[in-house]
């Protein structure tokens, strides 16, 4: 059991990192201006085009990290479920061989 235990523990941390870094991603992202946005004509149009696809590809990979994160916390729990049930299918076979009540 404690290995499970031990397991649910590193999936906690995973996602809890996942978690962080799902906010992360997105903060950092260079300001419009970096991508020339202000730029008069055809490269203020470039420009603009680049910061929604920055914009849209940091989204979706902070979308992508909530979601690993919520199923590496999924996952944490049924192992933490499962350690929990090998122990109380231990007790009770504990007290049948010993004739316990």
């Amino acid at each position: 059991m404690d290995t499970l235990r031990a397991l649910s523990a590193r999936l906690d941390e995973a996602s809890a990192t996942l978690t962080t870094l799902s906010h992360r991603v997105t903060a950092g992202d260079p300001a419009q201006v970096a991508f020339g946005v202000d730029a008069p004509g055809r490269p203020g149009e470039i420009g603009r085009a680049l910061h929604r696809q920055w914009t849209a590809a940091t989204d979706d990979r902070a979308r992508e990290a909530r979601v690993a994160a919520a199923r590496l916390a999924a996952a944490a729990s049924a192992v933490r479920e499962a350690a929990d049930r090998y122990g109380e299918v231990d007790r009770a076979a504990r007290r049948r061989l010993t004739g316990e009540p």
